[in-house]
């Protein structure tokens, strides 16, 4: 595990003692320094000594029950001030480098207090060893998590029922029980871009749907490498994986929040141009806050869907937290980042899926087959355990699954078609945010992780595993968690039992996984206890001695 392997924490301590020292140059750069000549560029990343705290920020503004709204500004007003006064010095020097042509090129980032430099390694490392910078990183390239098995196409102009993957979350009974679709809600993902022009989705793009919006349509679709503003998918991905979040026609229900609206970051595998983590870092910053004005949430979207990372076993170092810091910031915004595990099966995750920092972070997706009955976990999706926790033990990732294994969602040209992927699978949980966030608008990314692991329906091992995480999501449960609706659940007559019997009961209150659930009958203090590994609202039988 590297060094800064806790920045939060780590910068916390230099910002309250006010000791300064040189940057380190992070070991995936100096591989890069070690094998280019002198005057060959390199694109670097160089992480200020000051940054946010985020986590301290998160608990600040649960203790005063703060709007969405509220953290929204704070955190990136905070941001913003951090970076424009600690920045001024690097940025003189940068300048000055640029115009004497001894750097190429430089650009500052607010998001994580970051600036990217390319130029030859020398003045590169000089950079680094300021007191100012705490850490210089390479710029790798990131890379969509390709589909692993591509379906049949078609038009779908035969298909009137739901798509079993939102079947298999209860979404559809969401819609049905509690009128719940996502309305007034908005989902976003960094992808290869979303076809503006699809019957499931046009009408819902946010630059068209919302009149807040006329004149400004690159507050719903940012695309660094064009500049274009209307969306266009430069693959097919994008377009899937936003018809699983969002798609909607009369005749195809391929979307898990049907009635949310969408907007796009297209910074993977844009035109033949290779993207780096800049560009992840400029999406980044562009998703938690669009119009460019902290005062407003509404353009700011309630979560964001990431199929793509970066793999070990293509020479990323393992446990690389290049983009921790981000993550945490936008989360901190009040927008719940989304990262598929990858389709690498028993060689584990990609990064940053495989953080394990905390029990939360980062939110790691598994792929299940949402048309099987049994949701037996697919044999591509990746699996843990990971070490990239504070000490490097080992912590049992991925968190969550959803449907992955043949998803039918749409394609660019009005068509749709069958993918599989862990890519397939996050966009499921896309989705469900937006359905908890109709249900409660004000309801905090913590809460609604929580919400998730609490609520999902265990797979595999009892309790959480290496392929299921805590299991399967569950639309219903957590819908019903976040918006306060009591479930349907029956109680047990504890009069009634009989030696012998095999007896039932149902638990009506919210209890935590591995909680110790008792069970009492008749007038004598009877009793026993078992683990609880199958959340709230759940059934469990036993048997009366």
């Amino acid at each position: 595990m590297k060094r800064m392997v806790a920045l939060s924490t780590a910068l916390a301590a230099v910002m309250v003692s006010g000791t300064l020292f040189a940057g380190e140059v992070d070991p995936g750069l100096q591989a890069v320094f070690d094998h280019v000549g002198a005057n060959e560029s390199v694109s670097a990343l160089l992480y200020m000594q000051e940054q946010l705290d985020a986590g301290g920020v998160n608990r600040a503004m649960d203790a005063k029950n703060a709007t969405r709204g509220e953290r929204h500004e704070l955190v990136v007003r905070q941001l913003q001030a951090m970076a424009a006064r600690t920045q001024g010095d690097l940025s003189d020097r940068l300048a000055q480098l640029k115009a004497a042509g001894r750097i190429d090129d430089y650009e500052t980032f607010w998001i994580g207090n970051i600036v990217r430099v390319d130029g030859p390694k020398d003045e590169i490392a000089a950079l680094i060893a300021r007191n100012d910078v705490f850490v210089g990183y390479f710029n790798y390239n990131i890379e969509l998590i390709q589909p692993t098995e591509i379906g049949p196409v078609d038009g779908g102009e035969t298909i009137a029922s739901v798509e079993s993957g939102i079947k298999a979350i209860r979404a559809d009974q969401v819609w049905a029980d509690f009128g719940i679709t996502g309305a007034g809600r908005l989902v976003s993902t960094l992808d290869t871009g979303v076809d503006g022009n699809h019957e499931a989705l046009k009408d819902r793009w946010r630059g068209v749907a919302d009149s807040r919006y006329q004149g400004h349509p690159e507050w719903a679709f940012f695309d660094p490498v064009t500049n274009k503003t209307f969306p266009f998918d430069s693959s097919n991905h994008g377009t899937h994986t936003m018809g699983t979040s969002c798609g909607h026609t009369a005749t195809n229900e391929i979307g898990v929040a049907p009635g949310a609206q969408w907007i796009n970051a297209a910074v993977i595998d844009r035109v033949s141009i290779n993207r780096t983590i800049s560009d992840a870092l400029l999406a980044f910053q562009w998703i938690i806050d669009p119009d460019g004005d902290p005062a407003t949430v509404f353009d700011v979207p309630d979560s964001c869907s990431n199929s793509w990372g970066i793999s070990p076993l293509f020479g990323f170092p393992p446990c690389d937290d290049v983009f921790w810091v981000s993550v945490d910031n936008v989360e901190a915004g009040g927008t719940l980042i989304i990262f598929s595990a990858g389709n690498e099966g028993t060689l584990g995750l990609r990064s940053p899926a495989d953080r394990a920092t905390d029990d939360f972070n980062v939110m790691a997706v598994a792929a299940i087959d949402g048309n099987n009955s049994n949701y037996p976990i697919a044999s591509f999706s990746s699996r843990g355990p990971t070490q990239c926790t504070p000490d490097g033990s080992e912590f049992i990732k991925p968190n969550i699954s959803a449907p992955g294994v043949n998803v039918r969602s749409s394609l660019p040209g009005n068509q749709y078609g069958l993918l599989s992927g862990t890519s397939m699978a996050s966009p499921h949980i896309n989705g469900v945010v937006a359905l908890m966030r109709e249900a409660d608008p004000n309801i905090t990314v913590q809460r609604m992780k929580e919400i998730f692991y609490q609520t999902s329906l265990d797979l595999g091992q009892n309790g959480k595993d290496n392929s299921y995480g805590w299991g399967l999501i569950d639309a219903y449960q957590s819908v019903q968690l976040a918006s306060g609706i009591i479930p349907a659940c029956g109680n047990l007559d504890v009069q009634n039992l009989i030696a012998g019997q095999t007896a039932t009961f149902t638990v009506t209150k919210n209890i935590q996984r591995g909680d110790q659930v008792a069970i009492m009958w008749g007038t004598g203090g009877n009793g026993s206890s078992f683990q609880n590994f199958s959340g709230y609202c759940a059934t469990f039988g036993f048997e009366i001695p």
